[in-house]
């Protein structure tokens, strides 16, 4: 990748190191000698909606690290639409220079630092994001540098994951989500999640129970509101979803409302999913602590990278609540091949990095399930071509229609 050429434009380089790294003991204290960043905004291949967005672009930060032996590690993070050029500038105009010289196999030193310089700022959102797409790329860096596949190096505790087939779905009729569904089965998917929130009380009943049907007894259904209701709706619309036998529903209420979470869990009996929404382990822990989730789902480049997603990943093995990484299949599958309370892996049609166009190949999903290579670090490769068309024209407006709609 790095002689691609599309990441040129942004780049960090040390001509003398700023920043002496720690030696570990090892013969050679491997040193960042060049950071380089950019952002691209992504054009769906249609819009897609849930209860409270309508994405038609999905945005993506690229960096990559490259250390004194060559070596070269990639990391990135994408947003719905919004902020890529924010995050381009935090770690372009702050971060990166700060890290020339350091040893990238420092992950937690180098991470910590991170933390810290960004804390002020705020400790989630952009902040996180940016921290996650250097974090990913050190530890791409540190996997290569030992010649292991990234799950490996983080556990290893299999060698294949089962993945779901997820998709951003409420816009779909009833004809279109059944349609939809029956696909992904055909494809051997044998655990699927759909968007709820539609406007008639029922509505969201009617299309669980046909999907129930499609997939069978043995089937997974999985629900998502992206926190649509209040608690008393929530309560009200959940109790005629039972019937269906959801394993979860995901952020029934808004991501901020800890207790909501836990009233509505424990007046309607229904297992409750968190984390797409949450930034670091301490909102994680206040869910666990209030015994608000049945569920976790870090995404990894939201909350810090996979330095952090392994602490979220042991607060969870703590509280004996598995595993469900939102989003990011291509890293997540590492994820969960490495930890043994990780569930499952998702795959939001029309998000994963092949079908936005920034990679130039599928990964190789058979019967629902992922296998992992052996190949050094993460194993993803971006597709220069794709992304240059599309890179972000820093500093200007950008045309777009509001992500949110309010009636």
């Amino acid at each position: 990748m790095a002689g691609d050429g599309y990441l040129q434009e942004h780049a960090i380089v040390a001509h003398s190191p700023t920043t002496s790294a720690i030696a570990t003991g090892a013969k050679h204290i491997m040193k960042i000698s060049r950071i380089t960043c950019s952002a691209f905004r992504m054009p769906l291949k249609q819009a897609v909606s849930s209860s409270r967005v309508t994405m038609t672009h999905r945005e993506l930060v690229v960096v990559e690290v490259e250390v004194d032996n060559g070596e070269i590690g990639v990391g990135w993070c994408t947003t719905a639409g919004v902020g890529a050029a924010a995050v381009h500038a935090l770690i372009s105009g702050y971060l990166a220079p700060m890290l020339l010289g350091s040893d990238p196999r420092n992950t937690e030193q180098i991470w910590q630092r991170l933390w810290m310089e960004c804390h002020a700022a705020g400790p989630g959102g952009i902040t996180t994001l940016a921290i996650s797409a250097i974090d990913i790329a050190m530890w791409d860096i540190k996997a290569k540098n030992a010649g292991e596949p990234l799950y490996r190096l983080l556990g290893g505790a299999r060698t294949s994951v089962q993945v779901y087939a997820s998709a951003i779905n409420l816009h779909l009729s009833m004809e279109d989500l059944v349609e939809q569904v029956r696909a992904q089965s055909s494809d051997g998917y044998t655990a699927f999640k759909i968007k709820v929130g539609r406007p008639g009380l029922y509505e969201d009943r009617e299309r669980c129970l046909a999907i129930r049907k499609i997939i069978g007894d043995n089937g997974c259904l999985m629900l998502d509101a992206n926190q649509k209701w209040s608690v008393g709706e929530a309560t009200q619309r959940i109790r005629i979803l039972l019937d269906a036998a959801p394993l979860f529903i995901e952020e029934p209420l808004l991501s901020d409302d800890v207790g909501g979470h836990m009233k509505l869990r424990n007046a309607t009996g229904m297992p409750i999913a968190v984390g797409e929404q949450l930034c670091n382990r301490f909102e994680f822990w206040n869910y666990v602590h209030d015994g608000a989730t049945d569920y976790l789902q870090p995404d990894v480049w939201k909350v810090g990278g996979i330095t952090e997603f392994l602490k979220i990943a042991a607060l969870g093995a703590a509280a004996g609540l598995p595993i469900s990484p939102h989003g990011a299949m291509e890293l997540s599958v590492h994820l969960a091949a490495a930890l043994p309370n990780a569930l499952h892996v998702e795959n939001i049609f029309g998000l994963n990095l092949f079908d936005f166009g920034a990679t130039s190949g599928p990964m190789a999903i058979a019967n629902g399930r992922y296998v992992l290579g052996s190949g050094r670090g993460h194993g993803v490769t971006f597709s220069a071509a794709a992304l240059e068309e599309h890179k972000l024209s820093l500093g200007e407006a950008i045309e777009r229609e509001p992500l949110y709609a309010f009636s």
